[in-house]
């Protein structure tokens, strides 16, 4: 069983993460109005998580502790799937299907890019 010191220094990564997160959602929503604003941050923090999560795989240049601040704590908080949710839930159906649409394609795009960037980069000498 992990001491509790381990686990509450795993809490505080995840919750440090979480806070820095939330602020950079919040300052490129304050920019970037209603579901562009959203789709952008669920995007940019699919690509940056598909970058970490294979970064393990391919790299391992981010450590255990690194992948828990900023994989669990910062993406966590960064992206949003409820506001997603209640924006499309809220918008008339052909917008909504576009909205839903959009951000299922382009997220899933952007794994999938941050998965190929860390790749390319696993297959040259650092």
């Amino acid at each position: 069983m992990p001491s509790p010191d381990k686990e509450m220094d795993k809490v505080l990564l995840i919750g440090l993460g979480g806070f820095l997160g939330a602020v950079c959602r919040f300052l490129i929503c304050e920019h970037v109005d209603g579901q562009l604003g959203i789709l952008s941050v669920n995007v940019l923090g699919s690509f940056m998580l598909g970058m970490i999560m294979y970064d393990a795989e391919y790299l391992s240049f981010i450590g255990p502790k690194g992948r828990l601040a900023f994989g669990t704590g910062f993406i966590g908080a960064f992206t949003t799937f409820s506001t997603f949710a209640v924006q499309s839930f809220s918008m008339a159906f052909l917008p909504a299907l576009g909205n839903i649409s959009a951000n299922l394609f382009l997220t899933l795009t952007g794994v999938f890019f941050g998965r190929s960037f860390i790749k390319a980069l696993s297959s040259r000498e650092i």
